[in-house]
């Protein structure tokens, strides 16, 4: 045998030796990777938590989550808030979800304004509020929006069209936002189902936050992070980048007309998209792998897409490819002109299916983990996923820690909460309602106003419904009352004011007697118990000249509720009682914290859409001008009102009086403000005396100065008073010009 050679024990000491390092480094290594996995506060290699599980249904029958921007952020992450805009019924609304609570229904809920449908908006998220732009200024704890500039919410149904949900009007076509009587409104840029068009970006005018009150924008790059008791937040997904025929320093990747992929010029085999279509990749940062088993190093892959493929590439090698079910390019935005949806760390890839939500390993495409759930649409902010299965959300949470609850499988449905009311039980039940709905003006008599019979009627009245309807208490001896009155519900739509859920019902007050008929707006909570109410008639009578004043299409958004008022009188209009009016007003009320108070009421007309100016500005000049601050105001009165201030009032009761000292004096309150009518109509609050120029605003004045008793209402008709003196209105989207002060003469 021949002998065996000096070196062979000390090449196979080394070939061992060699053996050994490479597993000990393989195992450290992917230890090490382990543990940083594990530790890693930013990572989606872990399935997310369910955190919450909430019921969208109020909005729409298929709620699903749309942009914010251009840049696609489709969430936005504050504390215990998750604030998504959501598109159902060719509508658009701000809700936010909470991730502490465990109520089955949202936090709050705004209507996004006709104005800003289908626009990017651009966002700012501060401690406080959600500010994006002069119409949208959110309270973050009561979801109470207090916009600088006033907006329209359309209360008509929205129309159907010929365009699928979520596609954007044509360029150049007329919608909402050009007309705010138009019912249907364009879904928001960077729709989910859709490949629309950029559209113009939103007014950049939103309010500065004060330096004590920084703000974040809200931007895949940048958002505002969970606080410090919520689950650490993963980091944003890196920017999308569209790929283009010609590869940049920052993007070796591109796409020629026909689909074939290159990099760096060199075009990569074994793989072909689809050139007519937008292609999107994003790098990811990955593991490297021995043996199957994580080292510490990583690498970069590129994983692209055009909406129908998914595939991912090192260099100019193929990773993997697979094909994209049916669905799962729309839900994640691929193929669109907009950024997509997935989200990527380290290590992992998240995108959505029809059937689930699913982690991808970059480097073989298999699932490192799934969800099980059918998705209709989905949302994704910093640590946070929010999945929609028709009208239920499920906010997940990702973490680092260890947990045996990481979802596998969602619920089907959120759980039903017994603090939201049910419609039957209400519709049959002994329930409170504003005291002049039951009494239906019966109480009225001769020298008595509407005004007068709210005021002293009680405030509410137990009634007992069955499938809708009840006897209410109505005497026989008012004005358009009958011997006997039925209320009945119209309108019945869920809402939330403040935290609590609440059922909002339209009451006809009089069903027995269309003419003289009326409506009020009541709120009643799952006890049954009337937690807010709005009196539609002696709010109606302040808002224009109508002979029976309903509300139509009722639209309950949250603690936002709009509705109709038809046939408001003007001027060219009859003016007998029962007459109709060619005009009509969207009215919107909005719960205060408190209460339910009148928020904007928008005139159409049939020449123009204006806004009733608010009352709070309207006593503000009023206020200046009885000061004497003449220049403040200046913008806001026309200079021939200015001039006359001064001059002798020329009425009988004022005697030498100017007309500022006898018809504008110090302390005098503005009533309220409503469209004017024609001379001598009736059905408002006001006594209209003159005739006025069509679109015209009256605002009756009273003072409680005893030296001005003409500065009191008196009764002239039994529903309406005269009033001493009014301001003559016109107003524009700039706001409002005072061009008269209409006063008694005798």
């Amino acid at each position: 045998m021949a002998p065996s050679s000096p070196g062979r024990p000390r090449r196979g000491r080394l070939v061992i030796l060699g053996v050994v390092l490479t597993l000990v480094l393989a195992l450290g290594g992917g230890g090490l990777w382990a543990l940083t996995r594990d530790s890693d506060p930013l990572s989606l290699v872990k399935a997310p938590i369910l955190k919450a599980q909430q019921d969208l249904s109020n909005l729409g029958k298929e709620p699903t989550a749309a942009p914010f921007d251009s840049s696609g952020t489709t969430a936005i992450v504050n504390k215990q808030l998750t604030i998504l805009r959501v598109i159902a019924d060719r509508r658009e609304t701000l809700v936010a979800l909470s991730t502490s609570s465990s109520a089955s229904h949202a936090a709050w809920q705004v209507p996004v304004p006709d104005e800003l449908a289908g626009q990017n908006l651009s966002c700012k998220v501060s401690t406080k509020t959600l500010d994006c732009g002069e119409r949208i200024s959110i309270d973050l704890a009561s979801g109470i929006n207090s916009p600088a500039k006033p907006s329209t919410v359309s209360a008509a149904p929205a129309t159907s069209s010929s365009q699928e949900p979520g596609q954007q009007e044509p360029s150049g076509s007329s919608t909402s936002a050009d007309d705010p009587t138009s019912s249907t409104a364009p879904a928001p840029a960077a729709s989910p189902e859709s490949s629309p068009q950029t559209s113009a970006t939103a007014s950049d005018s939103s309010p500065v936050p004060s330096s004590s009150d920084a703000s974040t924008t809200a931007s895949p790059a940048v958002s505002a992070s969970p606080s410090a008791s919520d689950s650490p937040a993963p980091a944003s997904a890196p920017a999308s980048v569209r790929l283009s025929e010609t590869p940049s320093g920052d993007v070796p990747l591109s796409v020629d007309k026909d689909g074939a992929v290159s990099v760096n010029n060199g075009k990569v085999s074994g793989l072909s998209l689809d050139g007519s279509k937008p292609v999107w990749a994003a790098r990811v940062e990955a593991p490297r792998k021995v043996a199957g088993v994580n080292l510490p190093s990583s690498r970069e892959v590129w994983v692209v897409s055009d909406g129908l493929t998914v595939a991912a590439l090192d260099g100019s090698t193929v990773l993997w490819s697979s094909e994209l079910p049916d669905g799962a390019g729309a839900l994640n935005g691929l193929g669109a002109e907009t950024p997509p949806r997935w989200q990527m760390s380290k290590g992992a890839v998240v995108m959505a299916y029809p059937d689930s939500l699913r982690a991808l390993d970059p480097i073989d495409g298999t699932a490192i983990w799934q969800v099980s759930t059918p998705v209709t649409s989905w949302a994704a902010g910093d640590g946070y996923v929010v999945v929609f299965n028709g009208s239920t959300t499920s906010v997940l949470a990702f973490d680092s820690g260890s947990s045996s609850t990481r979802a596998t499988t969602l619920p089907t449905s959120a759980p039903v909460s017994t603090d939201v009311p049910d419609q039957k039980e209400i519709e049959n039940a002994s329930l409170d309602v504003p005291g002049i709905c039951a009494e239906a003006f019966s109480g009225g008599g001769r020298g008595m106003t509407r005004a007068d019979m709210v005021k002293q009627a009680p405030e509410k009245t137990t009634v007992t419904f069955s499938d809708g309807k009840a006897a209410g208490t109505a005497r026989g001896n008012g004005v358009g009352s009958s011997i006997s009155n039925t209320i009945s519900m119209k309108a019945t739509q869920q809402g939330l004011l403040g935290s609590t859920p609440v059922m909002v019902t339209v009451l006809d007050c009089n069903a027995d007697n269309p003419t003289y008929g009326f409506d009020v707006l009541v709120a009643y909570n799952a006890d049954k118990e009337m937690v807010g109410s709005l009196v539609m008639d002696a709010e109606a009578n302040e808002i224009g000249y109508v002979s029976a004043p309903h509300m139509e299409n009722l639209r309950v958004v949250g603690g936002t509720i709009t509705f109709d008022e038809p046939q408001l009188r003007i001027s060219g209009d009859e003016s007998c009682l029962t007459c109709g009016g060619s005009a009509s007003a969207t009215v919107t009320a909005q719960w205060d914290g408190d209460s339910l108070e009148l928020f904007d009421v928008v005139y159409h007309l049939p020449t123009q859409d204006i806004h009733r100016p608010s009352l709070a500005t309207v006593q503000a000049v009023y206020d200046a001008l009885a000061a004497k601050e003449d220049s403040r105001v200046a913008n806001q009165v026309d200079p021939s009102v200015l001039s006359s201030l001064d001059q002798p009032a020329r009425a009988a009761q004022a005697g030498d009086a100017t007309l500022r000292t006898a018809f504008v004096p110090e302390g005098g309150k503005v009533v309220t403000c409503l469209l004017a009518g024609s001379k001598d109509s009736s059905g408002a609050s006001m006594a209209l005396t003159q005739d006025l120029p069509l679109g015209s605003i009256v605002c009756p004045i009273t003072s409680d100065d005893p030296s001005k008793p003409w500065m009191q209402p008196t009764p002239k008709y039994s529903a309406q008073a005269e009033y001493g003196s009014w301001l003559v209105l016109t107003s524009n989207e700039e706001g409002f010009t005072v061009t008269d002060i209409g006063h008694k003469t005798n």
